[in-house]
């Protein structure tokens, strides 16, 4: 009786362990929800824009986006809407927390453009948002280089389809569903550099306004530590590229024995000058 019992339990457990799957969960299909298939950025980089379109700023005068681009500034592009309940504010919250650690100043090395992808919104939300930023950055003259942008739909559209930054509209959630990021422009109106997400790194935005502007703003010394760094799209940040740091060690070596040998020979010289052997 215990032994067919025992036997009974023995095929039941072994019945219940093979046909549990530890690794089932993981071997399922990942697919994204339907709604969120075609959102997101796509890599432009390199792609010179066409910014001829009329919008909004904060006071509710029409301008162009590439009235901004004349100031011969790199500019730092971000689209949003500023009602966002969520993703939005942590985004621009995260920009500038960014732009706070970073020791150049906004309007005077940089622009920052932030574009509402609502056509609902106009300047009486943008204006507000804007003094509260300028508020929280907390420097003077500011205010020339931060822009808050509201426009039409046909200038949303043009805009975005440029810059191929897909979204939709969540009727049923009443707000847009969207994905985070910034656009890093020329003062030319080319996409230089693209970083998905909510933080930014000071370093990384030093180095991508740098590269946007040639070379034409920092000292030499940013200059010269963008040269032993390069942008990696998979890690979406600016990492130590070890073939420069390799020109660099060769380089110093050259110098350094180039010294070792030159030194050596004013010294046998001046030996051979003064009859020393």
């Amino acid at each position: 009786m215990n032994i067919r019992f025992f036997f009974f339990l023995f095929l039941l457990l072994g019945t219940s362990v093979s046909a549990y799957d530890p690794h089932s969960n993981l071997t399922r299909e990942n697919k994204l929800p339907k709604e969120l298939e075609n959102i997101g950025f796509s890599d432009v980089t390199g792609k010179s824009l066409n910014l001829d379109i009329p919008f909004r700023d904060e006071s509710g005068k029409i301008v162009k986006f590439s009235d901004f681009l004349s100031k011969g500034k790199p500019v730092l592009l971000s689209p949003v809407y500023f009602k966002c309940p969520t993703l939005c504010n942590f985004h621009l919250n995260g920009v500038f927390q960014g732009l706070k650690a970073l020791d150049w100043s906004l309007g005077k090395e940089y622009q920052y453009i932030a574009v509402s992808i609502d056509p609902k919104e106009n300047e009486s939300v943008a204006f507000p948002k804007k003094e509260a930023y300028l508020k929280e950055y907390g420097r003077e003259g500011a205010g020339s280089g931060l822009h808050l942008l509201t426009g039409t739909q046909e200038s949303i559209n043009v805009l975005t389809k440029q810059l191929d930054f897909r979204y939709a509209w969540d009727a049923e959630a009443k707000q847009y569903i969207h994905a985070s990021g910034v656009y890093v422009l020329t003062p030319e109106g080319k996409v230089s550099r693209i970083f998905q997400g909510i933080q930014l790194e000071p370093r990384d935005l030093k180095f991508a306004f740098l590269e946007a502007s040639s070379g034409k703003i920092g000292s030499f010394v940013d200059k010269f530590a963008l040269f032993c760094f390069q942008f990696d799209p998979r890690k979406n940040k600016y990492t130590i590229y070890a073939y420069r740091m390799m020109q660099f060690g060769g380089a110093v070596t050259l110098l350094l024995l180039g010294a070792f040998l030159y030194i050596n020979w004013r010294k046998k010289t001046n030996n051979n000058r003064q009859g020393v052997t």
